[in-house]
């Protein structure tokens, strides 16, 4: 019997619809989790990433580019998701608020604290480099920018935690 090269990729890498939804909902989880800071939308940003996945990864041609193309998915998902939730959040403050019942709401931890006041493009980029340990250059394709883009996102997110987080500056210092 002769073997015959596969001329879908995703067959290719040995990743059937299964495997790859659950390839794409591990990529999008982590990835929505670090720029969301929020596990219930990484959740769903984590299911639309496995659908887009399951409905376009016959577009991809090379087998190899299967996870580069799943961060790219995963990032902009979790970045769309973050603009509607500040629209929605622009949208409430417009209106009149219980007081009482938004001091009682649910505080994140701390570390959730010191992330929120980054900007989603620096969560993505730190998510992307200390969650999924890319490269500047893998980072740059999933963020659909250039590596300096990357490398001034990663300095200005790095320097704003310093700013507002001192007490670990010591700890952190080391991968600037």
């Amino acid at each position: 019997m002769i073997a015959v090269a596969s001329s879908d990729p995703v067959a290719a890498a040995g990743l059937d619809d299964r495997a790859l939804a659950e390839r794409a909902l591990r990529i999008g989880k982590r990835t929505a989790l670090g720029v969301l800071r929020d596990p219930e939308a990484a959740a769903d940003v984590a299911q639309e990433v496995a659908i887009a996945a399951l409905r376009g990864a016959g577009a991809i041609r090379d087998a190899r580019a299967l996870d580069a193309w799943l961060h790219r998915v995963a990032t902009w998902s979790a970045l769309r998701h973050a603009r509607r939730e500040a629209r929605r959040r622009d949208a409430e403050r417009r209106e009149p608020v219980d007081a009482r019942r938004h001091a009682e709401a649910d505080r994140p931890d701390a570390a959730a604290d010191v992330l929120a006041v980054l900007p989603p493009r620096q969560r993505a980029a730190l998510t992307l480099r200390y969650v999924h340990d890319l490269s500047d250059k893998d980072i740059a394709r999933a963020l659909g920018c250039r590596t300096s883009t990357v490398r001034t996102l990663l300095a200005r997110g790095r320097d704003t935690l310093r700013a507002t987080w001192p007490d670990h500056h010591e700890e952190t210092d080391h991968d600037a």
